[in-house]
């Protein structure tokens, strides 16, 4: 089976999953259902009741009972305003929301304000003309499409867990379930597939680091913000040893910076305009000066750089630093080792002519693979490309150069690597 049809079979699974929940809960209220790596979910809002695990196999049962009757997909494109009116007289308020905004602008921008009045429309003439509608027996969605013929070509399928999920990700907006599954073209990938993440629970890093005694978690020091016991301690310094080493051989040298800072070094970075939401704000008692902990290191570097003149003989200046920054992440996507609100970088930062540019990234890239190699990683790379919107710092032809450096040195380096 292709991508596409899998990424079909498992769309129709997320509609059928939602048929499913409508029947069992008829008051609720849908948002997204897309399919994901491995699977679908869909993000669903129960006025007044709650869908725990426990009601997992319930749902399945009747998703089972949709996919038996072989319902066939079928779509109807509709006036944007008639597919409103059809949300209207279904109370599917999510949906009206994001046909709104299709209307009005011509595409699904997150709404900023929660209180939006999202039965309303723009009088200006709608960006979209129609939009069209997906049902299968007696379920309707809103849906631009892909999925099998009919709700008995969806292969095999298990429903996984249910989290909690902010409407479009705005932590102001409702907060949903998101119901998971996954699903595969048979049942032996599905049960291959649920093997494997059952071995992977057993070598989950947040059990080993508890029944290693390599770190813990207090909800007095707060959430997102690991203790490293003595064992936990001795790896992170070995592991970290390790990392500098392979760079000193390269010429990397080490500097050490502050964990906070004054608001006007990111103001001047442009760091703020972009991440000021995600920063955890200092207050001094004895200045009026606005401070923050530290996210990255860049600004930082680039003053050690700046503090004194340099010649183009002097480059490259190559720095080195193993720190600890801070990220005001949201609680809900917080957990474990993975995401955190402190996190440690081994970090890097090289000031360069053009001309020594393609030899840098070439020597760390090497570190990486030899990091990656040493730890038995399998190591792939995303090369993440500027898009022509003005939400990126920089000049675009800088980013066209350093997209084109970096892409011949993973070449070079015969990385797995992927464009995004």
């Amino acid at each position: 089976m292709s991508e596409d049809e899998l990424k079909s079979m498992r769309h129709s699974l997320a509609h059928i999953m939602a048929q499913a929940v409508q029947r069992l809960w008829p008051q609720a209220k849908f948002g997204v259902g897309p399919a994901i790596d491995n699977g679908f979910y869909y993000d669903i809002y129960l006025d007044g009741a709650t869908i725990s695990e426990d009601s997992l196999p319930k749902i399945e049962k009747e998703m089972r009972k949709i996919v038996s009757a072989n319902y066939p997909f079928e779509r109807r494109d509709v006036a944007i305003d008639e597919a409103i009116d059809w949300a209207r007289e279904n109370q599917q308020n999510f949906k009206i929301e994001l046909l709104n905004d299709l209307k009005r602008s011509g595409t699904t921008v997150a709404s900023e304000l929660s209180g939006e009045d999202i039965g309303s429309t723009d009088e200006a003439p709608s960006k979209v003309k129609t939009v069209s509608l997906y049902s299968q027996g007696d379920y309707v969605d809103l849906c631009r499409g892909g999925h099998v013929d009919s709700t008995g070509k969806v292969g095999a399928f298990k429903l996984t867990k249910v989290a909690g999920a902010y409407w479009r990700g705005n932590e102001n907006n409702l907060q949903m379930q998101r119901i998971y599954g996954v699903a595969f073209a048979t049942q032996e990938e599905l049960d291959e597939y649920l093997e494997k993440i059952e071995i992977a629970k057993q070598r989950d890093h947040r059990k080993l680091g508890r029944d290693l005694d390599l770190y813990t978690t207090s909800p007095l020091v707060g959430v997102g913000l690991p203790l490293f016991t003595p064992r936990g301690t001795i790896l992170r310094e070995v592991v970290s040893q390790y990392s500098n080493q392979l760079r000193q051989k390269f010429g990397f040298e080490k500097v050490w910076t502050p964990h906070i800072t004054k608001k006007d070094l990111y103001e001047k970075s442009g760091h703020w305009a972009k991440f000021g939401e995600e920063l955890f704000l200092v207050k001094s008692q004895e200045t009026s000066d606005e401070m923050a902990l530290k996210p990255m290191n860049c600004p930082h570097h680039t003053q050690i750089f700046a503090s004194r003149p340099r010649s183009y003989r002097d480059m490259p200046v190559r720095y080195l630093e193993t720190t600890t920054d801070y990220r005001d992440e949201k609680t809900g996507e917080l957990g474990g080792l993975s995401r955190v609100r402190s996190l440690t970088q081994d970090d890097s930062h090289v000031f360069c002519r053009p001309d020594q540019i393609g030899e840098e990234i070439h020597n760390l890239m090497g570190v990486v693979d030899k990091v990656y190699a040493t730890f038995g990683m399998k190591l792939r790379v995303r090369l993440s490309y500027r898009d022509d919107s003005d939400a990126y710092l920089g000049d675009a032809k800088l980013w066209e150069e350093s997209q084109k450096r970096l892409k011949e040195a993973v070449i070079a380096h015969n990385l797995d690597y992927f464009e995004q």
